[in-house]
C-alpha cells in the first residue's frame, strides 16, 4: 500500500469538482466493505495485505495527480478499518512498525481505526515485587513486546478515533487468569495490566478516542469486564 509518485496528468474534470463531490467519488472507488488485514510471511518483514473485495487496479486513481492522491489517501487510510494479523513467526509490534514506515508519516496521519491483538500480559507471581521492564521505575505486567507495540500507536497514530483489542485464547492468559483467583493481590494485578494500556492509549493525542475489546474466547468475569468498562473501553462479543 505504499505510496509512489504521481504522474503530473490530471482526470480532464475530477479537481474542478466541489470537494464534497469529488470526497463521494473517492469513497466509491476506494473503500471495501470489509477490513483490511495486515501480515507477513515467514521471516520477512514485507507487509502483506489481504482484501478480497479490492476491486482490479483499486488504487489507480491515486497516481493521476498529486493533488486527487494527497486528498484520495485522507479517504483511503481514514475510512478503513487495518487490523494487524500477527503469527507465530511475527510479532505485532514489528508488523506495526513495518506497516507505519511502509505508508510514511503523512498517511499514518489519516489512520482513524486500527485493530490489534490484546496486548499479552505475564502472569508473575505477585509476590515477587522486583520484577522491572525497560526504563520503568515499577513493575510492568505486560511484555516487553507489547509495550513496544502500544507507545509505536502512542507515538505515531496520533490521528487515532478508534482502537479495537481483540482478546482470545492466546493473549488473555495475563488478564483471566489472574483474575480467576482470590480477592486481593491477583486482582489488583488486572488492575495494573489494563491501567498500563489505558495510560498508552490516553496518551494518543487530545483524548476524544474510542477503545473497543471483543471476545473471542467466551465472556469475561463480571470483574474484569468491570474494570475495563471503569475505563470507557466498550466490552462486545467477536464477530
Amino acid at each position: 500500500m505504499e505510496s509512489k509518485s504521481c504522474s503530473n496528468k490530471t482526470g480532464p474534470r475530477l479537481p474542478r469538482l466541489p470537494r464534497n463531490v469529488r470526497d463521494n467519488i473517492y469513497r466509491r472507488v476506494l473503500v471495501v466493505p470489509h477490513p483490511l488485514y495486515l501480515y507477513t510471511q515467514g521471516t520477512s518483514d514485507k507487509v502483506e495485505l489481504f482484501a478480497p473485495d479490492r476491486p482490479a487496479r483499486w488504487l489507480a486513481l491515486l497516481y493521476t495527480s498529486r493533488a486527487i492522491h494527497d486528498q484520495a489517501v485522507e479517504t483511503l487510510y481514514g475510512s478503513h478499518q487495518f487490523v494487524l494479523v500477527d503469527t507465530a513467526r511475527s510479532s505485532q509490534a514489528a508488523l506495526l512498525q513495518s506497516f507505519l514506515r511502509l505508508i510514511r508519516p503523512a498517511n499514518v496521519a489519516c489512520l482513524r481505526h486500527i485493530c490489534i491483538n490484546f496486548p499479552a500480559a505475564v502472569v508473575v507471581d505477585v509476590t515477587d515485587e522486583r520484577r522491572t521492564t525497560g526504563d520503568r521505575t515499577g513493575p510492568s505486567m505486560l511484555c516487553e513486546d507489547e509495550l513496544r507495540g502500544l507507545r509505536l500507536i502512542r507515538d505515531k497514530c496520533r490521528g487515532l478515533t478508534t482502537v479495537e483489542m481483540y482478546l482470545h485464547n492466546e493473549n488473555s492468559r495475563g488478564v483471566v487468569v489472574a483474575a480467576a483467583g482470590q480477592e486481593g493481590e491477583m486482582s489488583r494485578h488486572v488492575e495494573q495490566v489494563l491501567a498500563e494500556v489505558d495510560a498508552e492509549f490516553r496518551a494518543i493525542g487530545s483524548w476524544k478516542k474510542k477503545v473497543i475489546v471483543r471476545l473471542y474466547k467466551g465472556p469475561l468475569t463480571p470483574e474484569v469486564a468491570e474494570l475495563m468498562q471503569s475505563f470507557g473501553w466498550v466490552v462486545l462479543p467477536g464477530k
